[in-house]
């Protein structure tokens, strides 16, 4: 490998007819071998992948921790990934130190305080989060309008957990429609019974405003969304680290049980023309949530 500066490093490797490489990193002096706590790495062949859901409650590797989303985005090949949890704060110090993390904002009626909210996204933040679910109330309920105006104004995304009981498709459906400036991320299209997806599918066909994230979704249910949807607005979505490091590449399959999210990206990398995968991977979420492209630094003279 050829050093181009303090943190890069490269590497000459054919690439031709691939769309990943799977590898490990060799220290020759020391024949050390990193191979991301058995997860390996994973690179992506002419794409940057987003991840447009994970979440970051504390450090180390349990589910949910900063040292397992690490491992987890490097092993599916992710290179950026927008990132919530209840805890604004602790998202905050996270994506200040990570600079691969871009935050969203947790709101819930009651709390935070809208200017609160307002100045995380004067600081960075690119859009809300809301878990109806989790956090108990009715996804359609007036006490989220003053963040969704303070979402309109911004002119930011908001992303809703989408499942069973108060996280309904049909009461988000009622926030698209009571704001239609504002664009709504239905966050794992819906969790559970593929009924609810096919709602969710339904709203985002009716009200432009409405997106879908793939999270927990088979390659298979993820040809569907974009078939019926159209390709500009479905993104991809892990929901990592809820699985701990393995999340990507974890065994039993966590999908369904029937595939994990290297299995069924590389299906659908190989099934979908090249365009279609770029939007769904990068390209939507870039433009969703304004996103800069990354830079990379110039190979040295001759190399």
């Amino acid at each position: 490998m050829e050093r181009l500066d303090d943190r890069s490093w490269v590497v000459d490797v054919k690439t031709t007819g691939r769309l990943v490489v799977d590898c490990v990193v060799r220290d020759q002096a020391s024949s050390r071998c990193d191979n991301n706590e058995n997860a390996d790495y994973r690179l992506w062949v002419g794409l940057d992948p987003i991840d447009a859901h994970v979440h970051a409650r504390a450090t180390g590797r349990d589910p949910l921790g900063l040292d397992s989303l690490r491992i987890a985005t490097y092993s599916g090949g992710m290179t950026h990934a927008l990132v919530s949890w209840m805890d604004n704060d602790f998202v905050d110090l996270v994506a200040t130190a990570v600079p691969w993390l871009t935050p969203l904002v947790w709101v819930k009626p009651g709390g935070p305080s809208v200017d609160s909210v307002r100045a995380r996204l004067d600081d960075g933040a690119v859009g809300l989060k809301l878990h109806p679910a989790y956090d108990a109330y009715p996804a359609d309920t007036r006490e989220l309008d003053p963040y969704l105006r303070v979402a309109d104004d911004s002119g930011v995304p908001v992303t809703v957990h989408s499942g069973p009981g108060p996280a309904d498709p049909d009461l988000i459906r009622r926030l698209a429609e009571r704001f239609p400036a504002v664009r709504f991320v239905f966050y794992h299209t819906f969790l559970g019974f593929s009924e609810g997806r096919r709602r969710a599918s339904r709203h985002a066909r009716d009200l432009p405003n409405i997106y879908l994230e793939t999270s927990w979704c088979r390659s298979t249910e993820v040809e569907r969304l974009l078939r019926e949807v159209g390709p500009d607005r479905v993104l991809f979505g892990s929901d990592a680290a809820t699985d701990g490091p393995q999340h990507f590449v974890r065994r039993p399959p966590n999908i369904e049980m029937t595939e994990n999210y290297n299995t069924g990206l590389l299906r659908l990398a190989r099934r979908l023309r090249p365009e279609v995968t770029r939007k769904l991977l990068e390209d939507n979420a870039r433009t969703l949530f304004g996103l800069d492209r990354p830079t990379y630094p110039p190979r040295a003279a001759g190399g």
